[in-house]
């Protein structure tokens, strides 16, 4: 009998025992049962906020920053699989989900991800899990996320140990391609390759041949910026600068190299249009900045911003310039707009995230819509103190138009697809097999119908498009 002893940090230490232990449970944000468990990842809080800058043992830290296009993303998740569990697809067999918020963290990812890996009925003892290996059945089958690169990457070797397979909404770098690398890890996007091969082809054809490029510090930054830089150099157009910025909010040095990025791009005045690979907070800090400093260009948006509502609420946007996006092809959006208009009907118990964001629309009950994001960022901070008007419910059915607003159909449609590839390799599964019992398959063998299934998709529904934001 093979024993694995897996030692758990707790976000915590055992010497320190006037401190609570923080274990993975914490950030969970959602979770329903079911006969097969299916995991999500998604970075509904922007990042995680220390009691001090240098704390002198392990503390508990607080996600701040709730992301309300991101908890769309997770209630996309949700709205999925009801959407299986309500059809025939898999009679008599329910999907349940474990889904977790990465505060946009990757060691909050990755205990995360040794959750899902954790063995079924696995017993607990001190802070070490014990488990029967010889008959290994994880706790999910399959998980769905995360959205940043950066993120995904740690996850997937996690995951590789069991082939459990990993399929990502968003998470566009190229080098996740890689099969040797990243064998259990499937998309419902494209990856970089093409995107930033037809930014390269755009500016070739508007004979854009002065630009500059901005991207973070990280796998899907670098990666993306070295493959366009490579794809423009071959048609002839110069690149004036590179500025590469700190992939975390929580980066004490993000606001100082945000402030030398505008001065570079004040300097190089010549240059009128600038390709932007940035996650969107960090377009919210850039260009609120850049306002200020009457910076006027073109900038070419990558997916991971370009369809954001965010962004279009920073003040006096327009005068950034021109925006040309690139981003997916939406589907149908009809069944999710109803999800959304019922929300304040859906059982919010084992919905932290549903229970925050109500929480935090109480709070702004007064405020108008148009100001309803700057009041939920500013109380979501962490630093400001709110008590919940009691009539919450009343407060969240009366701005359900308000998550329709914030809604990225091409993402919504991504998530779609990459919960339906799962559902049809299960049912598959589930043919010639028992499925209400947890140990009727392995996730190795959902692995392999799903890749079968995710190809097709991609090529018919997630073509790029273009087109002007603002």
């Amino acid at each position: 009998m093979a024993l694995l002893m897996i030692p758990m940090t707790c976000f915590g230490s055992t010497l320190a025992t006037s401190q609570p232990c923080q274990t993975p449970d914490d950030f969970v944000a959602a979770t329903s049962p079911g006969h097969i468990m299916i995991g999500g990842l998604f970075a509904i809080h922007e990042k995680m906020l220390s009691s001090e800058d240098y704390p002198r043992r392990p503390e508990i830290q607080k996600c701040v920053g709730f992301e309300i296009s991101i908890f769309l993303q997770a209630l996309a998740m949700i709205h999925s699989i009801e959407m299986i569990n309500n059809s025939p697809l898999l009679s008599g067999v329910t999907l349940g989900y474990e889904i977790y918020d990465t505060c946009t963290e990757v060691t909050v990812a990755m205990a995360a991800a040794l959750r899902f890996l954790s063995k079924l009925n696995c017993s607990r003892e001190m802070v070490e899990f014990k488990c029967d290996y010889s008959s290994y059945m994880p706790r999910v089958k399959a998980v769905i996320g995360a959205g940043y690169s950066e993120i995904t990457m740690a996850v997937s070797r996690m995951l590789n140990l069991q082939l459990m397979p990993q399929v990502s909404y968003e998470s566009t770098a190229e080098i996740l391609s890689d099969k040797i690398r990243f064998p259990s890890f499937l998309r419902t996007v494209p990856s970089d390759f093409y995107q930033t091969k037809a930014m390269a082809h755009l500016i070739q054809k508007s004979g854009w041949n002065w630009i500059g490029i901005i991207a973070t510090d990280d796998d899907y930054g670098r990666l993306a910026l070295n493959t366009f830089a490579v794809q423009t150099t071959t048609n002839n157009v110069c690149i004036a600068f590179k500025e590469v910025l700190p992939a975390f909010l929580s980066d004490d040095t993000l606001e100082v190299r945000i402030n030398e990025t505008l001065e570079k791009i004040i300097a190089e005045a010549q240059v009128n249009v600038i390709v932007v690979f940035l996650r969107q907070s960090h377009v919210f800090n850039l260009f609120s900045k850049a306002i200020e400093r009457n910076i006027n260009k073109i900038w070419i948006a990558s997916d991971n911003w370009s369809t954001a509502t965010k962004i279009t609420t920073i003040p006096n946007v327009k005068k950034i310039g021109k925006v040309v996006g690139f981003a997916f092809r939406r589907g149908n959006m009809s069944s999710f707009h109803s999800f959304l208009q019922n929300l304040h009907i859906f059982p919010s118990k084992n919905n932290k995230a549903l229970h925050e964001y109500a929480m935090l629309l109480s709070a702004c009950a007064q405020v108008e819509d148009n100001d309803l994001s700057q009041c939920i960022a500013s109380y979501s901070q962490g630093t400001l103190a709110y008590k919940a008007n009691e009539d919450i419910e009343r407060n969240f059915s009366l701005r359900n138009d308000f998550l329709w607003d914030y809604t990225e159909p091409g993402l919504v449609h991504s998530i779609q697809l990459a919960v339906l590839a799962l559902g049809y390799a299960i049912r598959d599964l589930c043919q010639a097999r028992n499925c209400q019992n947890p140990y009727a398959f392995q996730p190795w063998e959902v692995l392999t119908h799903t890749s079968e299934k995710i190809p097709l998709q991609s090529f018919l529904f997630l073509a790029l498009i273009c087109r002007y934001l603002y």
